[in-house]
C-alpha cells in the first residue's frame, strides 16, 4: 500500500502549500515547482493505483474453514483452502432443490404444503397453503424457507423426500459432485448430509448456466402471491447482502446453522469474466459476506494478471 506520507503530501500539494515547503528545501522558484506540479500529482497517483492493484494481488486471509473461488469460464481454481474437506452445506442444498425443480419443466404448477412441510423449523409456509411452483422455489431462495424447499421436494416425489434426496444425489453426481451427498431438500443438520466447497462450485456453476436460476438468486425483493389463502403475500428480502452491494454481483445463496455456520456460494461478473466463489463455516454470520467478497476481488486481480 503507498505511504501514507506520500498520501498526505498529495494532499499538501493539492492544498498549495507546496510552494512555502519548495522553497524553503529544493529550490528558490516556487513557480518552476508549480510547472511541475501536475506530472508529480499523476506521478503519486498512478503510484496509489499501482499499490491499490498490488494489494488485490496478495491472496486474502480466510478464516472460514474451507474457500475456493473459480474462473467459470476457464474452470481455472484462483484460490482454495481446505476445498475437498466434508462440511455441512446448510441452505446451500436448496441450490440443488432449486436446480431440479426448474429442470422438472413443472414452475407452473400448483403446489399444495404439506403439514409435514408446514412443521419444518425456520419457515413462513403453513398446511393447506397453496402456491406455484416458480413462487415457491423464489420463497425459499430468497429467504431461505426451509418448508418451502420441504414442499418442493414432497411435491417433485409424490410426497417421498427420500426419493427425492436420491434424484438430488444422482444429479450431484452427473455434475462430478464426488464428494457430495444430500438426505433433505433444505439443509438441515444430519451426519449424512454433507458436501465440498469445491463440489458446491460445481453445483453453482451448472445452475448459473440456468437463466431461471439466475434470475431468482439476482432478485433483491419481491412479494410472493399465494393461490390460497387467496389475497396472501409475503414480502422477500434476499438473505444475500452482496447483492446490489458488491460490483458484478450476479447472486447466491447463503446458509446457516449452528453445525454449519457461515455459508455462502456467489457468482459475480466483470469484464466478461463470471467468478464463483464459496465459503464454508465461517466464524460468523458477516464474515462469510466479506470473505467472499475478498476471494471475488483477488479472483478478478487474477484474471487481469493473464
Amino acid at each position: 500500500m503507498l505511504p501514507l506520507g506520500c498520501i498526505l503530501f498529495a494532499g499538501y500539494i493539492l492544498k498549495g502549500g507546496f510552494s512555502l515547503w519548495c522553497n524553503e528545501t529544493f529550490c528558490s522558484s516556487a513557480r518552476h515547482v508549480r510547472r511541475q506540479l501536475p506530472s508529480m500529482i499523476v506521478l503519486l497517483l498512478i503510484l496509489f493505483a499501482v499499490s491499490t492493484q498490488a494489494l488485490a494481488a496478495v491472496p486474502p486471509e480466510i478464516t472460514a474453514d474451507a474457500a475456493i473461488v473459480v474462473d467459470t469460464g476457464s474452470g481455472r481454481v484462483l484460490y482454495e483452502k481446505n476445498a475437498d474437506k466434508r462440511e455441512y452445506p446448510a441452505s446451500m442444498t436448496k441450490m440443488m432443490t432449486c436446480l431440479l425443480a426448474i429442470e422438472s419443466g413443472r414452475l407452473g404448477s400448483i403446489v399444495e404444503v404439506s403439514p409435514n412441510a408446514a412443521d419444518v423449523e425456520c419457515t413462513r409456509m403453513h398446511p393447506g397453503d397453496q402456491i406455484r411452483m416458480q413462487d415457491l422455489i423464489t420463497q425459499m431462495m430468497l429467504i431461505s424457507d426451509n418448508g418451502a424447499a420441504t414442499a418442493v421436494g414432497e411435491s417433485l416425489s409424490g410426497g417421498d423426500i427420500d426419493y427425492f434426496a436420491e434424484r438430488m444425489n444422482r444429479r450431484a453426481t452427473s455434475l462430478g459432485m464426488t464428494n457430495t451427498h444430500f438426505v433433505n431438500a433444505n439443509g438441515m443438520p444430519d451426519d449424512d448430509h454433507y458436501s465440498t466447497a469445491r463440489d458446491m462450485e460445481k453445483l453453482a456453476a451448472a445452475a448459473f448456466q440456468n437463466q431461471i436460476f439466475r434470475k431468482i438468486v439476482s432478485t433483491k425483493d419481491t412479494n410472493i402471491y399465494y393461490i390460497r389463502p387467496a389475497g396472501r403475500v409475503e414480502y422477500c428480502v434476499n438473505t444475500n447482502e452482496l447483492l446490489g452491494n458488491y460490483e458484478g454481483m450476479v447472486g447466491g445463496k447463503t446458509g446457516w446453522t449452528s453445525a454449519a455456520r457461515g455459508c455462502l456460494t456467489v457468482a459475480a461478473d466483470r469484464d466478461s469474466h463470471e467468478l464463483i466463489a464459496v465459503v464454508m463455516h465461517s466464524d460468523d454470520d458477516e464474515s462469510r459476506f466479506l470473505e467472499a467478497a475478498a476471494l471475488l476481488d483477488y479472483g478478478f486481480a487474477q484474471m487481469g494478471e493473464k
